[in-house]
């Protein structure tokens, strides 16, 4: 959904934890919201190291503007004991990077990814608050 909207390559070499999730997130977790027409949010988290590393936040077009972004983002704070949780964000979700430092997350630096698009991500940081 995410890919067509922002009209991006889907290349399963570069997303394969996408291929089977349940594999992907077993040290983890991978939560989705639905509606009557398929799933509409999605959101994940893995350990990293001392930090949890939140992962695959996505909300379909449809779906946006009803909370469902910030409903996954405070299950996956809540997932795990950890001290601190990061998360690289695409650099084309500015709607999402502003409710990430509405929850206290500090933006940081920017990588580019060797994935068809080039996609150029940003590095977000927060420290615990008692999640």
């Amino acid at each position: 959904m995410i890919y067509q909207e922002y009209d991006l390559v889907y290349d399963p070499q570069f997303e394969d934890d996408l291929l089977d999730c349940s594999a992907s997130y077993s040290a983890g977790a991978f939560w989705v919201i639905e509606d009557e027409r398929g799933i509409v949010a999605t959101g994940a988290v893995v350990p990293n190291g001392g930090a949890r590393l939140i992962k695959r936040m996505y909300v379909a077009a449809r779906a946006r503007r009803l909370g469902l972004a910030r409903v996954l983002l405070h299950q996956c704070l809540g997932w795990g004991d950890f001290a601190r949780s990061e998360l690289w964000s695409d650099v084309r979700f500015p709607a999402a990077h502003r409710l990430y430092q509405r929850e206290g997350f500090v933006p940081g630096p920017v990588r580019v990814l060797t994935d068809p698009d080039a996609s150029v991500e940003r590095y977000f940081r927060r420290d615990s608050m008692g999640d």
